[in-house]
């Protein structure tokens, strides 16, 4: 049940991208965003999309949902247009990241996946391509929270009184081999660690792949070895991917701003925070509590700058 409502929802998604193709074709305009347009059919489909994600025994009215969706797609678009004045993309590895991820997460192949929406008459390319979009409104949005969510020296020390007594947390120890992509695609690098990845899996020796082919030339010397790595004092995507590892397991590729990587965890212990840590862990609990307000008050403004015409409905 759960791979059939995900399913349908990526084809609820993905359709939106389909009717965009031809918008002026297919129905009627409903609302001009700037240069782009929303139609019927668009807001007809993430009305079904929400409503197939709401809670059971909820029942919003008809209009409720349509509001919902229009709404919905208004932001998006408003921030997809960010994104491309700010050449924002997202690159065929993330992609195939994001695809390997929905497929895990269901227990079956990327080309399961792909088999699964072409039932439905979705082409692998419209999947990708709103998956793209996805990932590149995720990081315009990532990107201005974070510059406008960031907490004062004021309310860190507000904070840390609130919160006196340094929490334990796990360290990790970890390994990592690096391919930077000055020199190659994403999907090169990627594709070349997943070839290390299965080496590694089967036997090889993580020191001896590791100083051959890690571009981290710091740690490649020491056979890969990073050293103890404390919870949340990372990057995200690296700080997911630790807590996500067991002992001895080798991660898939990891993409940081230094290129891709992929990790081993060989040991972990528990130790209180350091003063260093408590600070910057504080900054980031605070930082996260002001990013719905600093997301809500973004679009406010994205919405009062734009250019917004709603048609008159059909009915």
């Amino acid at each position: 049940m759960k791979f059939q409502k995900l399913i349908c929802t990526l084809i609820i998604a993905a359709s939106l991208g389909m009717a965009q193709a031809k918008v002026e074709w297919v129905d009627r305009i409903a609302v001009i965003v700037n240069q782009d347009v929303i139609t019927e059919r668009d807001i007809s489909d993430m009305s079904n999309n929400l409503k197939s994600t709401l809670p059971k025994g909820e029942k919003p009215s008809a209009e409720a949902l349509r509001q919902a969706a229009v709404d919905q797609l208004i932001d998006k678009k408003l921030v997809l247009q960010i994104a491309q004045l700010n050449n924002i993309t997202a690159s065929d590895a993330e992609i195939d990241q994001m695809v390997e991820q929905i497929a895990q997460g269901q227990g079956i192949s990327t080309e399961q996946v792909y088999a699964a929406i072409a039932k439905e008459g979705v082409p692998r390319e419209v999947l990708r391509k709103t998956i793209a979009e996805n990932i590149v409104v995720s990081k315009i949005t990532q990107q201005e929270i974070a510059a406008s969510s960031q907490a004062t020296n004021e309310e860190v020390a507000r904070f840390l009184a609130q919160y006196p007594q340094a929490p334990v947390i796990t360290v990790y120890d970890v390994q990592h081999i690096l391919l930077k992509t000055d020199q190659r695609s994403d999907k090169q690098a990627r594709n070349e660690l997943l070839k290390l990845r299965t080496q590694l899996q089967k036997g090889a020796s993580f020191e001896r792949v590791a100083a051959q082919y890690s571009q981290d030339t710091a740690s490649a010397a020491n056979g890969g070895r990073i050293g103890w790595v404390s919870q949340g004092m990372s990057t995200p995507e690296f700080d997911q991917a630790l807590q996500s590892l067991n002992v001895g397991e080798i991660s898939r590729p990891i993409k940081s701003g230094f290129g891709w990587h992929i990790l081993r965890i060989n040991d972990t212990r528990q130790e209180a925070m350091s003063a260093e840590q408590r600070v910057a862990a504080a900054r980031a609990v605070i930082a996260e509590q002001k990013a719905p307000q600093a997301y809500q008050a973004w679009l406010q403004h994205l919405r009062s700058t734009a250019y917004i015409d709603f048609r008159q409905k059909p009915y």
